[in-house]
């Protein structure tokens, strides 16, 4: 009877474990669609809807104290090149999970990656 107990215990304990498993692969892989919203100031001047584009590419942002070199390819976004004094922007590298963020303080550039997924964290 004891050994029936533990059984059903464990049957119980792998279903969790694969659950847990299916929502944080689902969560990496496919549950998320990242987009990038690229402010100026409190301005939102672009959204980059693919971070995974065919041919990887690069735009240029001017503000009013210099500018910024954004690319975009291979799932990920990070300014390739800027005028600014201390190049914190380029240093920070290439960003793609949601939450993530890069910002030039000199330009007041911000560059924030989104999901459409509904998900705050997965623990």
């Amino acid at each position: 009877m004891k050994a029936k107990k533990n059984l059903i215990w464990a049957v119980i304990l792998a279903a969790v474990c694969l659950i847990c498993a299916a929502v944080i692969l689902y969560g990496r892989l496919g549950g998320e669609n990242p987009k990038a919203e690229i402010y100026l100031g409190n301005e939102l001047i672009k959204t980059v809807d693919n971070l995974s584009p065919d041919e990887e590419y690069s735009f240029r942002i001017d503000c009013k104290d210099g500018y910024n070199i954004v690319t975009v390819g291979g799932g990920k976004i990070w300014v390739s090149e800027s005028d600014c004094a201390n190049r914190t922007c380029v240093n920070a590298g290439k960003i793609s999970g949601g939450g993530q963020t890069i910002i030039c303080a000199p330009h007041k550039l911000v560059i924030r990656i989104t999901s459409d997924s509904q998900t705050d964290a997965v623990v």
